[in-house]
């Protein structure tokens, strides 16, 4: 049930018994605010039911900018994920197959129809998918920002019946979407001639009102005459007519299937009104495409099912219940018995929740397009007390403290390390051997919360914390943290470890995230050598990471395949930047790769052999599709930015060309502009006059000479590495529904074919966008051929609805299956065990005292006719995180053999009995 404004819509399920009950809150996780209709179709033909909510949010960005939202968006809490904002724009809800759903009008394109009243599906053009109709306009834009403030400054007063005729009229055009078959919508109002004139509709019904099979259209429309609207489709069609049982004499309820038309499988169910104000002519018409012969079935409310084989296309069946069919007792169309998910959520045996403190970063900087000091935690595998187990640790928020989580053959116990609360939030975690049998974790700093730039420099970039050997928690003096690497003005993000001269030990790429208080201004990076056990600062290599750009994520990858570790960075506002190692020097070989002109607001990075060429692709994350940005090359998203009005605060304004126009326009509303640089009340004085105004006009200058970043893209991406340079392809369109950080390249179900796995969503958005919470952590499949195919929630296992920032796969338990955890900003963090895999074979390198588990080195396994996908052992790698040392293979048959390349270029191949399902690979090949 839809509800207008800020009453909430309501969603009950029927248990079959004629009782309804509130669907769970996870569900749906958001609604429309002022939703006046809705209407349900299967928009994919996957064989589950999908709906759409009508609001009342503007196509057009002059109109947009002129209207002052209804409502007022609430607070986005740290930890709160089962709530359900009302959102002031049209929603359209994905099934996912398992009673939830994903909410993706942004990414479908239908998020914006304007003030709307009735909607349908109706297969308009007769291509299997159904198409979106919408009925909109009203009397009064009672939205309009200028007149609002009118009355506010001196009409008050006045009888709300004569303040209401200030208003301009809102006459609009109504609005049709077909469907593209792939989630997307095209609006095709004019090219369908559904959009005719600017009128104020309301009821909407479809009826075959000339007999010609497919659905006509009859709008009423307030002070205009009805408007009839003729279907003049040619496609071929079959038109069904239900004559059910009384006193259900129309069969509403029942659903009707076509079999073998121009999708495999087409299906609407009966239904009597429903619309706003409306209700259609139960006659429905399906899409024949170039079949001759096709299959109706009909699923009746009483339980019986009528079939009727050898259907012809261009005709009208009208179909009878029988009065002795009694209830089915099963469907053979159905799909099988569910069999058990590959992954089960073990989250309760650490119980573990991250601490996020809020910090109000909006009151020194409040046009930042989404917050910054919620980008945490990362998390990391890593065996502390080395006794064979993987251990996991996670950092903290301010306020909280670093988690340790010892491992005793899969079953965890939380050790208090005794350290303080943490002053600033914690960022990542990565572990070095100290040779002696002992750990030393370095845990990243975030002083992005610092209130000057001298608090920000006293916060080391980088603590470390010595864990001596065997240490677990158990008697001695506990650790205390110190600092490892001295603060900076940049904020820090992640930590990447690599033995980037070749001398044996592990030097640390330290990665700038920002600077407080100034985004987007470019932060330095720095990387530093390791001497002896101390962090010396890489002068010959600084200059090439100085204000290199926004750091989100970072690893060391051999991408050339020479031996020694390159250098991948992924920029917030920038391409993906490789420096190539040459003998201990980088060189930035961005452009070189292909990798220059792939610009975006990338979040995260790493690297894997998806095809099983043997070479390492490269896969970086952003923020997807469903957002209201769908920036290309020929419309980039920009972010101009400056001290505009002098106040001593960076102001970055977003940017774009919109509607045609060959002119940069802002895209934040009138409001939060005026508000946040007061100054431009004096060049922009009315919200009309901003819905007009170029970006020129509401700085007071030309935008040439403005400093500037842009995005050419938001898809996440995979990138094959072709040997010279690199082929990139987004992800399937799945992945693209929610903003992903952390991604990892694994075998999850052993099947020797490398995967990938996407942590999702974010939540800490400005207030005008809403959360992105649309994934629930996604595994996609790999075929060795470079494919990925996504793995559905319900056969995966994982769902993790919160803010995803960090995850990281080891095999904690030992089985030979790779498990999965996954952290979340504020709140629980999820482990995954995985039940489902055909297990692969434990390799655990034996690198040199400084480098003892080979970090940098990359393994296949060997087989008789060939070599397996390459794995390449990270210390740092997807977002902030950390997976386990001892790699896990999946295996396309029995190898003979495991091949390594050691930091360095060394290889090895080392001999595998047969059955050997765990070996150790020492670095002369033993």
């Amino acid at each position: 049930m839809c509800s207008d404004f800020e009453d909430p819509d309501y969603f009950w399920i029927n248990d079959g018994t004629g009782t309804f009950q509130a669907a769970p809150r996870l569900a749906l996780r958001a609604t429309s605010n002022a939703a006046m209709a809705m209407d349900f179709a299967d928009i994919d033909r996957d064989g589950d039911v999908d709906f759409f909510e009508a609001d009342m949010l503007s196509r057009d960005h002059t109109r947009r900018q002129m209207q002052r939202p209804s409502h007022t968006a609430l607070p986005k809490l740290v930890g709160q994920i089962e709530n359900r904002p009302q959102l002031q724009r049209n929603t359209l809800f994905l099934n996912r197959g398992d009673g939830t759903f994903a909410q993706i009008a942004e990414f479908a394109g239908v998020d914006a129809s304007d003030w709307s009243w009735a909607t349908l599906f109706l297969d308009v053009d007769l291509d299997g998918y159904e198409d979106i109709l919408v009925a909109n306009g009203h009397i009064w834009d009672v939205q309009n920002a200028d007149t609002d403030e009118r009355i506010r400054s001196g009409l008050s007063r006045v009888d709300w019946r004569r303040r209401v005729l200030l208003y301009p009229d809102l006459h609009q055009r109504n609005v049709a979407f077909r469907n593209n078959g792939d989630l997307t919508f095209d609006d095709v109002s004019d090219a369908w001639g559904f959009g005719q004139e600017a009128d104020v509709s309301h009821g909407l019904a479809a009826g075959d009102l000339d007999g010609d099979g497919d659905l006509d259209v009859v709008i009423n429309r307030l002070g205009f005459p009805t408007a009839v609207l003729r279907n003049n489709g040619t496609a071929r069609r079959v038109a069904v007519r239900l004559r059910g049982q009384p006193p259900n004499t129309q069969g509403v309820g029942a659903k009707i299937r076509l079999l073998g038309g121009a999708v495999p499988e087409q299906e609407r169910e009966v239904t009597a009104g429903g619309h706003y104000l409306s209700g259609s002519d139960p006659q429905y018409a399906f899409a024949a495409g170039d079949a001759d012969s096709l299959t109706l079935v009909v699923e009746w409310r009483s339980g019986g099912r009528t079939v009727i084989e050898g259907v012809r296309p261009n005709r009208l069946y009208e179909i009878r219940e029988s009065p002795t069919t009694g209830p089915t007792t099963g469907d053979p169309t159905a799909a099988s018995a569910q069999t058990a998910p590959f992954f089960q959520d073990v989250s309760a045996e650490l119980g573990h929740r991250h601490v996020e403190t809020l910090f109000d970063e909006f009151a020194r900087q409040p046009l930042l397009p989404n917050e910054l000091s919620r980008l945490g935690p990362g998390i990391t595998w890593y065996d502390v007390d080395r006794d064979g187990d993987e251990d996991l640790l996670i950092p903290s928020g301010r306020g909280g403290r670093l988690a340790y989580y010892r491992n005793d053959g899969g079953r965890f116990t939380a050790v208090a390390l005794g350290t303080p609360e943490v002053e600033y939030d914690q960022t990542a975690i990565v572990a070095l051997p100290d040779g002696v049998g002992g750990t030393r974790l370095l845990v990243g700093q975030s002083n992005y919360e610092a209130g000057s730039r001298d608090q920000a420099l006293a916060a080391p970039s980088v603590l470390q914390l010595e864990l001596g050997p065997g240490w677990g928690g158990v008697g001695g003096v506990p650790p205390a943290f110190a600092p490892a690497v001295p603060g900076h003005n940049s904020s820090t993000g992640p930590l990447a470890l690599a033995d980037v001269d070749g001398d044996g030990d592990l030097d640390l790429f330290v990665g700038g995230r920002g600077m407080p208080a100034s985004y987007p201004t470019a932060a330095t990076s720095r990387l530093f050598r390791n001497e002896q056990g101390q962090f010396r600062l890489d002068q010959a290599n600084q200059a090439a990471f100085t204000s290199v750009g926004l750091v989100s994520a970072a690893t060391f990858s051999d991408l050339d395949a020479d031996g020694d570790p390159d250098l991948l960075l992924a920029l917030e506002w920038g391409p993906l930047t490789l420096f190539v190692n040459e003998g201990g020097s980088f060189t930035d070989a961005t452009a070189s790769a292909g990798l220059a002109r792939h610009r975006s607001r990338w979040n995260g990075v790493t690297t894997g052999d998806l095809d099983g060429d043997g070479r390492l692709d490269i896969v970086a994350t952003s923020w997807g599709r469903n957002t209201r940005h769908r920036p290309d090359t020929e419309r980039p998203l920009q972010l101009y930015y400056g001290d505009f009005d002098r106040n001593g605060k960076m102001d970055p304004i977003l940017a774009q060309r919109y509607d045609g126009r060959e002119v940069t326009v802002p895209l934040a509303p009138y409001f939060q502009i005026r508000g946040a640089m007061p100054a431009t009340r004096v060049r922009v004085r009315s919200f009309m006059e901003y819905a007009a105004a170029t970006l020129d006009d509401v700085l007071g200058m030309e935008l040439e000479g403005v400093a500037h970043l842009e995005a050419t893209t938001l898809d996440h991406t995979v990138f094959l590495n072709r040997g010279a340079s690199f082929e990139p392809a987004p992800l399937p369109l799945e992945a693209q529904l929610a903003p992903a950080f952390y991604a990892g390249v694994v075998d999850f179900d052993g099947d020797g074919h490398e995967d990938l796995f996407l942590s999702q969503n974010f939540f800490p958005t400005e207030a005008e966008t809403p959360r992105y919470d649309a994934g629930r952590g996604l595994w996609l499949r790999g075929d060795a051929s470079g494919t990925l195919t996504p793995v559905p929630g319900r056969v995966s296992g994982v769902a993790v609805y919160g803010d995803q920032r960090g995850a990281a796969f080891a095999d904690y338990d030992g089985n030979g299956k790779v498990d999965l955890v996954v952290s979340q900003n504020g709140a629980e963090t999820k482990l995954y065990r995985n039940d489902g895999a055909t297990p692969g074979i434990r390799i655990r390198l034996q690198g040199p005292p400084g480098n003892p588990h080979g970090i940098g080195a990359t393994i296949r396994l060997v087989y008789a006719e060939g070599r397996g996908p390459a794995r390449e052992v990270h210390a740092g790698s997807g977002y902030w995180s950390h997976d386990g040392a001892v790699q896990v293979l999946g295996m396309s048959g029995e190898p003979t053999g495991v091949w390594v390349r050691w930091p360095g270029g060394s290889e090895t191949t080392t001999p595998v009995p047969a059955g050997l399902r765990e070996i150790t690979v020492r670095m002369g090949g033993r």
